[in-house]
């Protein structure tokens, strides 16, 4: 009787462990990450824009910044499976403002085992993206389409541009960036520049050696966002002026 009862549980655990072990990448992350890092928790609009405000950085945008900085499949598994355990402000991805903003992520330690940890891991750095890019909507062109600025897009607009979240005062919605605005730095370095030849001057000596006397922001936001890394040798000579004329004439 007692082995039996032995047997039963042993082979009770067993299909537990085999129903564990069959969830898919995919369905860890609906279990463990899409209810803040996917799912909206509400919109606000700005002209025709819709943005999505959810309760901790959006996963496409993490998985694409994570790729960006690791050097391998293996390394972004690595860090994934480290931070999801381990979550710190010195290894976030993000700055200072979106970490006051979201907080960081509770530790997920104990919640799955390591095989899952692996497998949530390769789904993002294979699925999540192509997932995404189905999921959106084609954008219509035509000929009056506004210009996009390919080199702004690659190197700046993940910190400049696109919003990591949001918090609310009142009626107001406001976004959090990870750095400044570059609608807003745009328009600073034209009030402080003379010409189109100054503006586009000061942009490419500053981001090859960004410095705090440089900066056109005060120490209340170099101390909030820090100071961005310099992106010397990241663009040509040539590829730095297209970029920085294309600002200046207000083609993001």
């Amino acid at each position: 009787m007692v082995i039996m009862k032995l047997n039963t549980l042993f082979i009770a655990s067993l299909l537990t462990a085999s129903v564990v072990s069959a969830e898919t990448g995919s369905e860890l992350f609906q279990k463990h990450c899409a209810v803040c890092h996917m799912n909206a928790v509400g919109a606000y609009e700005t002209g025709d824009t819709i943005t999505k405000v959810y309760q901790a950085p959006y996963a496409k945008d993490i998985v694409k910044k994570l790729k960006a900085k690791t050097k391998s499949k293996a390394e972004f598994i690595s860090f994934i499976k480290d931070y999801i355990n381990m979550p710190s402000k010195r290894k976030s991805l993000y700055g200072k403002r979106a970490i006051k903003s979201f907080g960081l992520m509770p530790p997920l330690t104990g919640v799955m085992t390591d095989e899952q940890e692996t497998k949530l891991a390769n789904y993002l750095y294979d699925d999540l993206l192509k997932k995404e890019q189905r999921a959106e909507p084609k954008k219509t062109t035509n000929a009056s389409s506004k210009k996009k600025n390919v080199l702004f897009e690659k190197h700046c607009a993940v910190c400049h541009m696109d919003a990591v979240g949001a918090y609310e005062t009142g009626d107001t919605l406001t976004k959090v960036y990870q750095a400044p605005y570059a609608k807003d730095v745009v328009k600073k370095l034209k009030a402080k520049t003379k010409n189109e030849a100054e503006f586009v001057s000061y942009i490419k000596d500053y981001i090859n050696m960004p410095s705090k006397r440089k900066s056109l922001y005060g120490k209340r936001a170099i101390k909030e966002f820090g100071l961005m890394p310099p992106l010397t040798g990241v663009m040509t000579d040539a590829q730095i002026t297209k970029l920085a004329t294309d600002l200046y004439n207000n083609i993001y």
